[in-house]
Formats: structure tokens, sequence, C-alpha cells
């Protein structure tokens, strides 16, 4: 039964963290933990995981703002379950940010946050709807109007990630697949399918391969093909819907191919991309990049970039497998984008253009500001579409056409579409220094006016270019920076590899990493305004009066505490009235017992 927490909005009057001294408790408090648990787990909001419970009246849920919270910081910290659990019970900062004050409450088994994990891809497996990348979303939001950040700007950028799986040769992965299939047959099945089964069932599948010669994997490769064949045709009855039995029949489809009625291995060119890299991975894909191979995902980060603002944050991460091309990772964000915040430029690398993110940009009249533009590059030795002037309506649609010798003409539309076409004075070009030499225009076949032909891609295309020229030319690059965030998403993980499979694991790790990031930036941030000489005000000046009226309260319930301690110690132990109790508590002479007096006075007497 879903149940909402909101405990830790009201503390305790003493608490663990209480017992610290003052430094101790103000350098808790402006730590990421602090920052954590204001700007990020405060601002969480519950209701959309109540979907992941029953209504039936039942055991209440673990705090799922705890559970969500816990996700995000094993894969910002890189930690493993277990290193996530043990920071939970014993680490202050940890428990801190999670909106505990003492040890030991809120305990939980670490099965717990297993079966939190299963709700979630079972949601996402029903509904499409990732829960961990909507909270990122409305929490970002959130911190982005509280702190006043402009979202005009944004820069994009992607790099290549690996899932936790082997590299497998070809040949080990038709083995494996093959020892997965005998595992998942029945004993009398086993045992009818001993000989066929026997040569791949010495030992793993990476000792099968060791075993085998460079240059004799081909025969290897041929009889597999026979096996794996001949076990899709007698087990499809039995078995056709088991996940092992799939993943045989992607696997052989992908690998072999029939001519009539002879099965022949593929060659290596005609294997794809998006094989199977791994059983364990079903949507792991294969890449190569700039002479490297890659085998996993790909991930997408988008980040605000108005020089005006104090600090950048990220508002959005995506993850895809890695043949998903820079274009379409862009296409696919641009809604959400355009939805959560004001952008009005965008600024990508050369990999980002394409005739759909044109279409897409200009939809929402958003400026794509490319470092480098994909493709051929024009020869500097020629004028090319982008040495020209092009002024366009305001549907993208060129109207004018001036050239860099000054010359401006109307644009005109041939019959074909796409195709537009510009003709030229013929005596001012005539006396152009440029024509027949570096110009594009020449003249035409009937009309002998000069004549330049182009298509509305290559004015797409040209103009691209013409906002790198500018960037390059200018001495601020608003793009760069987002190469050391791509690097502090992945600063987790070692060599670039997440310790999860799958494309929705892989993308909540990322999700993740990208919280703690952004927390960071924001603590940073708010430790810098209170420095010796930076100016007062904003977010960081209500933080602090808070924090010193709360240690103001906390310093004077002490006192009390320790006035009650003691004087229900002196009620307890000591014969005395209240009174006495009391003068004795604060330092004053108190009078002596009845007993004492007798043998005082009996002193003095003698004496």
């Amino acid at each position: 039964m879903y149940r909402k927490n909101d405990a830790h909005l009201q503390m305790e009057m003493l608490s663990s963290v209480d017992a610290l001294p003052e430094k101790q408790q103000r350098r808790l408090e402006e730590s990421w933990a602090g920052t954590f648990y204001r700007e990020f787990f405060s601002r969480m909001d519950e209701a959309p995981y109540a979907v992941l419970y029953s209504e039936k009246a039942s055991r209440p849920n673990i705090p799922i703002n705890v559970l969500v919270s816990l996700e995000y910081l094993k894969a910002g910290e890189g930690w493993s379950d277990e290193d996530m659990y043990d920071a939970f019970l014993f680490d202050v900062q940890v428990r801190y940010a999670l909106g505990y004050r003492n040890l030991g409450e809120g305990a939980f088994e670490l099965r717990t946050v297993y079966n939190f994990r299963n709700r979630l891809s079972e949601h996402m497996q029903k509904t499409g709807e990732n829960l961990l990348d909507g909270t990122f979303a409305s929490v970002t939001d959130a911190q982005i109007a509280a702190f006043g950040l402009k979202t005009d700007k944004l820069r994009m950028d992607s790099a290549q990630i690996a899932s936790n799986i082997r590299s497998m040769s070809r040949l080990q992965l038709l083995v494996e697949v093959v020892q997965r299939v005998h595992r998942l047959l029945s004993e009398e099945e086993q045992a009818r399918y001993g000989a066929d089964f026997a040569p791949y069932m010495q030992g793993k599948s990476g000792q099968y391969v060791y075993r085998i010669k460079y240059g004799e994997t081909g025969p290897h490769i041929e009889r597999m093909g026979k096996l794996m064949g001949k076990l899709l045709d007698e087990l499809a009855a039995g078995y056709g819907k088991t996940p092992v039995y799939q993943i045989l029949h992607r696997v052989f489809h992908e690998h072999f191919v029939y001519e009539g009625t002879t099965l022949r291995s593929k060659q290596g060119h005609e294997l794809r991309a998006s094989s199977l890299q791994a059983p364990d991975d079903l949507e792991a894909t294969y890449r190569q990049k700039a002479g490297h191979s890659y085998k996993g995902y790909v991930m997408n980060a988008t980040e605000t970039c108005n020089p005006s603002n104090p600090f950048q944050l990220v508002v959005d991460v995506q993850a895809e497998s890695n043949i998903t091309d820079d274009s379409v990772l862009l296409t696919k964000a641009l809604p959400e984008l355009v939805e959560r915040t004001d952008v009005n430029e965008l600024y990508t690398d050369g990999g980002y253009n394409s005739p759909a993110v044109d279409a897409a940009l200009a939809e929402h009249e958003i400026v794509q500001v490319q470092s480098a533009i994909r493709g051929g590059q024009p020869s500097d030795m020629r004028l090319n579409l982008a040495d020209f002037t092009i002024q366009t309506a305001e549907d993208g649609t060129p109207t004018k056409l001036t050239c860099p010798g000054g010359q401006t003409v109307d644009v005109e539309a041939e019959q074909k579409p796409g195709r537009l076409r510009v003709h030229f004075d013929p005596q001012r070009c005539a006396s152009c220094p440029l024509l027949g030499r570096v110009c594009p225009v020449q003249p035409g076949k009937r009309d002998l006016r000069p004549l330049l032909r182009f298509t509305q891609e290559a004015v797409a295309v040209a103009r691209r270019r013409q906002r790198c020229y500018l960037v390059r030319a200018s001495d601020q690059n608003l793009r760069s920076a987002v190469e050391s965030t791509i690097r502090s998403l992945k600063l987790p993980f070692s060599d670039d590899q997440l310790p999860v499979r799958g494309r929705f694991r892989v993308s909540c790790m990322m999700i993740g990493s990208a919280v703690l990031t952004n927390v960071r930036r924001i603590n940073r941030y708010l430790n810098t305004r209170t420095q010796p000489g930076s100016e007062n005000g904003g977010p960081n000046r209500g933080r602090k009066a808070t924090t010193n009226l709360r240690r103001s309260c906390t310093a004077f319930l002490g006192l009390f505490a320790r006035l009650r301690h003691s004087w229900a110690c002196y009620f307890e132990k000591s014969s005395t009235s209240p009174s006495g109790a009391l003068k004795s508590l604060l330092g004053l002479p108190r009078p002596l017992p009845h007993h004492a007096r007798r043998l005082s006075g009996t002193l003095g007497t003698a004496k």
C-alpha cells in the first residue's frame, strides 16, 4: 500500500546529529549531503510511484523518496549494492541526505531495493514510462526555477558507454547460446541429444574457443549452424515461447542463411551492427567510431549553457543502442526540451545534422549552432553557398541571395520540389574578378544569364556552416564545456563500463549520475556564496538564516535537556528539598542536612 513519506519534514528535538560539535554540524549542513536533502530529496514528488503498489489495505511501503535517492546515489558514486546499503546504514552524510538524523532509523533489508527495481522495470515494460526519468525532470525544473537559471541556450553531446557484458567472439557467442539451450532441456531430452551437445559441454564457452587454433573457426561455425537449425525445428513446439529459444532463433538467423536448401554462415560484412553481442543483454549493439569498436549503448546529455547563469544544470539524459545516430537522439529529445525549457539556440557538434533535424528545429524556431559540419568539406579554392548571404522568410524559405561580389537577386523555385535557382545580371558578373575562377555561377544552356542552382537542403547546410564560421571566429565557444559534463557523468564507472545490463537499467544509472552531478554543482555554488567577500542574498541567504535559527534552538533544547536531567538526578539520589536541589544546581550555598549540622556544631564546640 502506498504511503507518502513526510516524516523528515518535522525533525526530532534531539538527534544523533545534534550531538556533533557545532563546527561539524555546520560542515555537514554545507556538504553535498545538506544540498542533496534540500535541493533534491525535499523536492521529490512520490505520488507518481503509487502505481507500483496495491490499493488494498496492506503493509505500507518503504519510503519511496529514500529508495529513489539510493538508486541515484549508487549511480553517482559508482557503488555496488552492498556499498550502497552499508552507506545507508552507517554513513552519517548519506543518512543526512535522506532525511534521517538518528542512526538505526528507517532500516530495511537490501532485498527491498531489488523488489523496487523489479517494479520499476515491469512498469516500464507495460507503459513505456521511466519513473526515475520523470522524477529527474521534475526536480531539475524546480531547481532551475528556484535559482532563476535561463534555459534559452542549451548544448548537447553524446558518448559511448558499455554494459556489463563479456566481449565474445562469434564462435564463443554461438557456443554460449547452445549451452544455455542444453540447460533448458529436461534430463530425457539431454540424454536424447547427448551426442549433439557433447563437443560443446566440456567446460565453458570460453574454454571451448581457447582450444581452437587461429584460422580454424570456419568449420566449427558451420557445424554450430547445423546443430542450431536442428534444435530450432525440433524444440519449437515445447520451447518456442521461452526466452532461451527466442535467443537461439535470433542468433541463428543473424549468423546463418539458407541458399536454397543449403545452409551457410554469413560472412563478416554480412553481419549487421544490431546483431546480438551477448545473450545477457539483448539491446546492446556493435559500433565502430573513430577507429575504435564499441559494444553497448550511446548516452546523450543536454544541459543549459547561458553565460549569465551562475552555474549550469543537466536537463536531460538519454540512453539508446549505440547504433543510434546523434541526429535521431536530438529529434527524440527535442519535443520534451521544448516543453520544459525556453530553448531557442542549441549548440552541438557535427554529428547532429540531418533533414529531419532541420525540419524539427524549423518547426520550433530553434537555431542550431554546430562546431563542425558532418560530411565533405567545401574546397577553399572555390566559393560555396555558405559564402553567399541568404535571406529567408519566416518559414525558412530563401527569398534573396547576395553574392560575395555584392549583387543581390531574387530566389526562384523550379518545377521540381525543393529545387531553387537564381539569375545574376550578366553585365555586373562580367566585370566581377571572381567569375570563372572561384565563383560557381555559370551561364545557362538556353538562358545565357549567369545561373546558380541549389536545393532547400543545401540552404540549410549553408546556414549551419555560416553559424559554424561565426562560432569559430568568436572568442566564446558555448559548446566546448559539455565535454567535461560528459566526463562527469561517466566518471563513476571504470573504463566507461556500467555494472548493469539492458537499456532501461543503463538509462537509470546515467540519470542517477546526472542527478548527483547537478547536486554537486549547486553545492559548489552555494558554498561559494558563503565565502567571505561574496555578496549576500539569493537562495543561500534563507538557508543561512534557517541554519542559524535551528542551531540556536538546538543549543537551547540541549541546555534544557541537561537541566531536566540534572534536576531528576537530584530528586532521585538526594534527600534534599527541591529548593535545595535547585540551589545546588545553580551553584548557590545549600543548607546542610540536620545530622550534618549537629556534627558541625559539635566539632565547633570542641574546637
